[in-house]
């Protein structure tokens, strides 16, 4: 993760830049533009306002850039149990970031990107399913927290200058552990989304069953599902008995 710079800022400059322009800009306009009308008055006040707001950014120092959407931007559910475990989420997150604002190890900032948008994916996905929200109970009492104090103990290593074969091994280890986590996060997200998978397998298996049965699919025909989806053979009979249960109703 790019690392901040804090941008000095100068009010005071920035205020007699702004009205400075907007000065010259009402006056240039009156010399081009004829004041006989509102409307004309109007278009002056404004076109002035503009480039001395503009003047006053400017000389003032001050950041207007957007940061990208993150977990800070997350909506709310309005589920208290839920609302609280994604505020949760977002003060562990924010913990993190900072760590890795203090970390210079490009290896490590770049799993702590990956973690982020990762978790943020987790979250959203709670959000939408609020009755998800048991499934990262461990990821949140235990995965996150454990991160950020792995990634805390790394900072500290770096700063303090702890050099030797034991503090050297203990950071490698750490950069393994990261890209483990990771894997280990993409899984919990990709788990989240495994009912829902095999739902659709379902779905799918009951529409080709009757299908069949209306003489609408040929007997060769066969749709193409993974055995991670379909589950076991009982899947088949499972939707062929829902199929019967679908045409009686």
């Amino acid at each position: 993760m790019a690392k901040k710079l804090k941008q000095s800022t100068s009010p005071g400059k920035g205020l007699f830049a702004g009205f400075l322009t907007a000065g010259i800009t009402s006056l240039l306009y009156s010399l081009v533009f004829p004041l006989n009308a509102p409307l004309h008055y109007l278009l002056a006040g404004g076109l002035s306002a503009l480039t001395g707001w503009l003047s006053y950014t400017m000389f003032s120092g001050l950041d207007t850039s957007k940061q990208a959407p993150s977990m800070n931007d997350l909506p709310v559910t309005g589920d208290e149990a839920v609302d609280r475990v994604i505020q949760k989420g977002q003060d562990l997150l924010a913990q993190i970031r900072r760590e890795d604002e203090m970390i210079t190890d490009p290896v490590v900032s770049e799993s702590i990107v990956q973690l982020d948008k990762i978790s943020t994916r987790i979250f959203q996905t709670v959000i939408d399913q609020p009755g998800k929200t048991p499934q990262i109970r461990r990821f949140m009492d235990y995965y996150l927290p454990t991160t950020l104090k792995m990634l805390t103990g790394y900072r500290r290593l770096t700063e303090r200058g702890v050099s030797g074969q034991e503090a050297i091994q203990t950071k490698k280890r750490i950069q393994d552990a990261m890209q483990v986590v990771v894997g280990a996060f993409e899984k919990q997200l990709a788990t989240l989304y495994q009912n829902d998978m095999l739902d659709i397998s379902t779905d799918i298996d009951v529409l080709e069953a009757m299908l069949k049965q209306d003489s609408l699919l040929g007997s060769e025909f066969k749709i193409k599902t993974t055995a991670s989806q379909t589950g076991s053979a009982s899947t088949a009979g499972q939707a062929t008995a829902q199929a019967q249960m679908k045409e009686n109703n």
